[in-house]
């Protein structure tokens, strides 16, 4: 099969094309009546896979397709050995910006060197995102977009210092969201495969009607990721990734519908025996 790099010019598809011509052998046009040597046109997918398509040199009937492999461009992801990178997951109000930045005045207390970030984190990738409504494969492009200006300037250059990030989402949410509109998951994690996925991932669960009454009760306008049955999706979703890709990161599930201090509690439980053993191996 044949293997192309994403990202290069034109000229090498051309040369696949003229490759492939040469090899050709003729095939019968029904419109034509006769054996022809077809014409090869090349149509890049959004994927990861080009289509190729014979056509009849006369009257341009597509006489066969078939796909091959499209390889994306190599890149290495990010490998820091300091630091923790803490990231909490979830549905739009599941308490993910309110545990977040707890967490990270706890450990403050307990004089751990915390950072605080939030996915998305420039504005104007915010405000774009929630004004318009675009492709969800186009979302794909700009979420990445705007974690990796997150990555580079703030949370690798913690991660060097060995301080512990507290993210407010991450890699995962679109994960979970963007897949829920369609996204082949193996897409995101191509345009995402340069990131650092975060080691340790607390996800906090609530049904989605406790979630949607929370937004209300806080007087916040609901926005077009927050309609009960996508959410549900996304919920499904989210728990799905704790146990598919547990060999990424260490998953947990912390159930939010119960009460604050009991929540508090065992997120700081998980939080404080996964540093622990962190110490425990690094020594």
């Amino acid at each position: 099969m044949t293997v192309i790099p994403v990202g290069q010019s034109w000229h090498a598809l051309e040369a696949l094309a003229r490759q492939l011509k040469e090899k050709v052998e003729e095939v019968f046009c029904p419109h034509c009546m006769k054996y022809v040597k077809p014409d090869i046109r090349l149509i890049p997918t959004f994927l990861d896979s080009i289509l190729i398509e014979k056509l009849c040199p006369h009257c341009r009937t597509v006489l066969s397709t078939e796909y091959t492999q499209v390889r994306l461009p190599d890149r290495k992801p990010h490998l820091i050995k300091g630091g923790t990178y803490i990231a909490f997951e979830g549905i739009d109000g599941s308490g993910k910006t309110y545990y977040s930045k707890w967490l990270v005045e706890e450990l403050k207390r307990r004089d751990y060197d915390v950072i605080y970030v939030k996915e998305p984190w420039v504005d104007a990738i915010k405000e774009f995102l929630y004004k318009h409504r675009i492709d969800p494969d186009a979302e794909v492009y700009i979420f990445a977009a705007d974690r990796i200006i997150l990555q580079t300037e703030e949370i690798l250059p913690a991660l060097e210092q060995n301080k512990i990030v507290v993210s407010d989402r991450s890699i995962f949410s679109s994960i979970a969201y963007q897949s829920a509109r369609g996204v082949s998951e193996a897409f995101i994690w191509g345009v995402n495969r340069s990131i650092k996925v975060p080691e340790f991932v607390i996800i906090l669960d609530v049904p989605v009607d406790v979630a949607l009454k929370r937004i209300e009760g806080i007087g916040r306008a609901m926005t077009r990721f927050e309609d009960p049955e996508f959410l549900e999706r996304v919920r499904r979703k989210f728990l799905e990734i704790a146990e598919r890709y547990a060999n990424i990161s260490r998953f947990v599930v912390v159930d939010n519908s119960r009460p604050e201090e009991v929540v508090k509690k065992e997120i700081l439980d998980h939080v404080l025996r996964y540093l622990e053993e962190k110490e425990k191996m690094a020594k």
